[in-house]
């Protein structure tokens, strides 16, 4: 019996010996080359946050890292005054389109103080999760006060983009695969305000 605990406790210690661990730095960091000399782009690692949709990383995932660079559009379009939107995790994380066939209008929006025509307004993030992204926007004109308060949230049911706000409005937009190169948009005019993401 006393053999076998000593044989017992000696495997235990050996199986806690930690093994060094070697990773080879020979991992290809060149961007995606076509023949047509263009690039994909590469991002940079981060490794302060997990993010894998597919896999156990999902809840590492926020809205605006997962919905990046990505256009929604409202195909009716009866309601809404931007018919398209668009989603970037960067300094203006929401650009708004209304492509009309005289005059075309884009503007963005990013978080903290926007100033525009010497109106301002401030924005905050206040939900960044898988599927939801909320934030708050307090309207001052041109007072130092605030005017009104609007939240404003966007979730993704099915593949397709709910918006809803404190006004009571909804909208849905779908996934939309138009280019909104400046150059192929049919249009007369084109009016781009502070934020917008026109290429």
């Amino acid at each position: 019996m006393r053999k076998l605990f000593i044989s017992f406790l000696c495997l235990v210690m050996f199986s806690c010996f930690k093994t060094d661990i070697v990773q080879y730095g020979s991992k290809n960091l060149d961007p995606a080359t076509f023949a047509s000399g263009q690039q994909l782009p590469t991002a940079q690692q981060s490794y302060t946050r997990f993010c894998n949709p597919g896999g156990l990383g999902r809840k590492g995932c926020k809205f605006l890292a997962k919905y990046d660079n990505t256009f929604w559009s409202d195909i009716e379009n009866y309601y809404s005054d931007f018919s398209d939107v668009h989603f970037l995790n960067w300094v203006y994380f929401v650009s708004f389109f209304d492509i009309n066939n005289d005059v075309s209008y884009c503007k963005g929006w990013r978080t903290g103080e926007n100033i525009l025509d010497g109106k301002k307004w401030d924005i905050k993030i206040t939900k960044d999760e898988w599927d939801e992204l909320w934030f708050e926007y307090d309207y001052y004109g041109t007072s130092n006060d605030i005017e009104y308060t609007i939240t404003y949230k966007y979730e993704v049911i099915d593949s397709l983009l709910h918006f809803s706000n404190t006004e009571g409005q909804e909208f849905i937009f779908y996934p939309s695969d138009k280019d909104y190169s400046k150059n192929i948009v049919d249009t007369g005019e084109i009016i781009e305000l502070e934020g917008c993401m026109f290429y």
